[in-house]
């Protein structure tokens, strides 16, 4: 019932606030990381996590995670606690909520101040995780792959008249489904005016940006590879971009 392979629920208490659950591995047996002698088992320590939302219920899984200890006198090893998929080490949250709060940022209209309430944590505790997460998705060029409409739009995000960076070009991938709904995806968020934007795009891309932004010996990306495209630069609107299918 609790969704995770090797984890078994002991018990679960729900009051009015939030959804209370006590869980432990079926882990038996472990090796010492640093010289891989069989470990004795020394204990057990409680880790308290924050799952996904139950309903409008924050979740707490309290965690109680086998400490073992090295017999080899030599190791400098010691004793060191289980590892397993259910959480990160030192991480407040479960490894399925760092990716619902991934999913939220990416598809939905919600903010990370959102997201902290929702699991009933600070602002900093969500988005560290959700940070190197997302840096792990962005280094994965196969979420580029299907990308047949883009949407581009500038914004001031930060006040004030002065300074630099205070310009942000958004890129969401508007691709129709097969049932012709559109399903907006945040694919990347680029420092600068929508034309600077544009010509990194085309530079990633392959193609050309008219005029004053026209972009010499582009190199391309696997995504839009041999595929012909036209990039229409207007200020102070969100523009689609499509590639042509010739």
């Amino acid at each position: 019932m609790f969704g995770v392979d090797g984890v078994r629920v002991l018990s679960a208490e729900r009051d009015d606030v939030k959804l209370r659950l006590l869980v432990e591995t079926d882990q038996t047996v472990a090796g010492c990381p640093q010289c891989g002698v069989i470990a004795a088992a020394h204990g057990r320590g409680v880790q308290v996590l924050h799952d996904t939302p139950f309903g409008r219920r924050p979740v707490r899984v309290a965690w109680r995670k086998r400490v073992w200890r090295c017999p080899e006198r030599l190791c400098p090893m010691g004793t060191f606690t289980e590892a397993h998929e259910l959480a990160e080490p030192r991480c407040r949250l479960t490894r399925r909520a760092v990716h619902w709060a991934t999913d939220a940022l990416a598809e939905d209209d919600t903010t990370v101040n959102a997201l902290a309430h929702r699991l009933g944590v600070d602002w900093h505790t969500v988005w560290e995780p959700v940070k190197l997460e997302a840096r792990r998705r962005l280094a994965d060029p196969s979420r580029l792959s299907g990308v047949c409409s883009l949407g581009v739009d500038e914004h001031v995000w930060r006040p004030g008249r002065f300074g630099a960076g205070r310009e942000v070009t958004c890129m969401v991938d508007l691709t129709r489904d097969s049932s012709g709904m559109v399903r907006a995806r945040l694919l990347d968020l680029v420092l600068g005016r929508s034309g600077i934007a544009y010509a990194g795009v085309a530079r990633r891309s392959g193609q050309d940006v008219p005029g004053r932004n026209q972009v010499r010996r582009p190199r391309p990306v696997p995504w839009l590879r041999q595929r012909a495209a036209r990039l229409v630069v207007r200020r102070g609107a969100c523009r689609c971009w499509t590639p042509s299918t010739s």
